[in-house]
């Protein structure tokens, strides 16, 4: 498992809202359609095809539509999709029948296939990764990104609470799921993906000065055994790139 902080700002103060592109609401931490658009120009030529598997209003998949990316938006209501002139496929997830037809339609179709903050949404994740792996061509991608829960942040709330952020009321907005980058790396390697790399995802600094007190508080109880521990430290979210 190879882990990568170098998206990560080192220190920031505060943070902005959610963020729009070209109109559309950005449904993600700060950054992390940035960072997965670059991690896609990196990794595939211009033309390549992409689904976007849950793609909300469409800020992810315009944003790839402009890097020269063929893309298929996929969610379960087209009416919140607002972007014009992006293909998309309403697709109900609850329903059986229409995933299975969705899946046997685009067997081994894309060159890379992502999950932006979909999988802590679902009952079963082993399901759901294979399931992406059979949408992606042989030797194509496949990107997925969850709440961080090893986080230094999440480690310290954890630690006080027993519980993780964003999977707690009331801010559990549908997140059932609590996902490790280890849990992650077994899933994947059991279903016979290669696993590239995990990269930490979105603004969370090692020194954070932030309006909140606890927050603040939290942060320097931590930063003097931060050097002593492992794992995805850095990061609101975990971006796992894998290869079929």
């Amino acid at each position: 498992m190879i882990f990568d902080n170098s998206y990560q700002n080192k220190f920031k103060i505060g943070a902005r809202e959610h963020d729009y592109y070209q109109g559309s609401l950005i449904r993600a931490d700060n950054r992390l359609h940035e960072q997965i658009s670059d991690i896609l120009s990196k990794k595939l030529k211009p033309g390549s095809k992409i689904l976007d598997m849950g793609c909300g209003q469409g800020a992810l998949s315009k944003r790839l539509q402009d890097l020269n990316f063929k893309v298929l938006a996929c969610d379960t209501n087209k009416a919140d999709l607002k972007v014009e002139n992006l293909e998309f496929y309403e697709l109900n997830f609850n329903s059986h029948e229409e995933v299975a037809r969705f899946m046997t339609e685009h067997d081994s179709s894309f060159d890379a296939v992502i999950g932006v903050e979909v999988i802590e949404h679902l009952e079963n994740p082993w399901d759901y990764i294979r399931s992406l792996k059979k949408l992606t061509k042989k030797d194509g991608l496949i990107i997925v990104s969850t709440p961080n829960v090893s986080s230094w942040y999440s480690r310290m709330i954890f630690l006080f609470t027993g519980k993780f952020p964003g999977f707690v009321d009331p801010d559990l907005v549908g997140h059932i799921n609590p996902i490790t980058p280890w849990e992650l790396n077994v899933i994947a390697e059991k279903s016979q993906l290669k696993v590239e790399k995990f990269y930490a995802g979105g603004d969370l600094p090692i020194v954070w000065l932030s309006p909140s007190f606890l927050k603040s508080c939290l942060n320097l109880i931590f930063l003097p055994i931060y050097p002593f521990t492992s794992g995805l430290k850095l990061g609101w979210c975990t971006i796992a790139v894998f290869r079929k």
